[in-house]
């Protein structure tokens, strides 16, 4: 969505309001348009208080084009997070011919991996506790960045998942 997002950016001119509202409220357009406040505020790009949906209107308001993407993409992440992998591949096999070059390319992807897919949106298994094991490793050898000899005084120990321990660490650091 970004780089179509940014494509409709630049039929713009750079000077003009389109152009420096759809470049500042990128977010709002990658953000799941349920999760969108309804608190009212100054927006100084349009000189008046509005909330985060207005806003929304406003910049789909001005391409078409970005207006028919978005409501394809809402669609999409709706149907992922509802774990839906008929209703989602249905969407794409329906609109493949009709979008943008750049949203076919991630089409025929997500058809290509749509066993893969298919599986994640249906088993409850995830990588989650592995990635976070894996980057608070990642975190301590980067904390570790200048010291002489990080190995004897620091060591990481992986037994299980879960359990990660710091064995010989001085309290001081920590």
């Amino acid at each position: 969505m970004s780089r179509f997002r940014v494509q409709i950016m630049n039929q713009f001119e750079r000077k003009s309001h389109e152009y420096k509202a759809i470049k500042r409220y990128w977010k709002l357009i990658q953000q799941d348009s349920r999760k969108l406040s309804d608190k009212r505020f100054y927006r100084p790009t349009f000189r008046m208080h509005l909330t985060n949906k207005e806003i929304l209107d406003k910049i789909l308001s001005y391409s078409e084009d970005l207006k028919h993407h978005y409501q394809i993409y809402q669609l999409l992440l709706f149907h992922f997070q509802n774990k839906d992998p008929e209703k989602f591949f249905g969407l794409i096999e329906d609109n493949l011919k009709q979008v943008h070059p750049i949203f076919q390319t991630v089409f025929k992807t997500f058809l290509k991996n749509k066993e893969k897919i298919v599986n994640a949106l249906q088993l409850p298994y995830s990588n989650a506790k592995l990635e976070a094991t894996n980057n608070l490793i990642k975190l301590i050898k980067r904390n570790a960045f200048g010291f002489r000899n990080f190995e004897p005084k620091f060591q990481v120990e992986v037994s299980h998942p879960k359990e990660i321990h710091l064995a010989t660490c001085s309290p001081s650091i920590f």
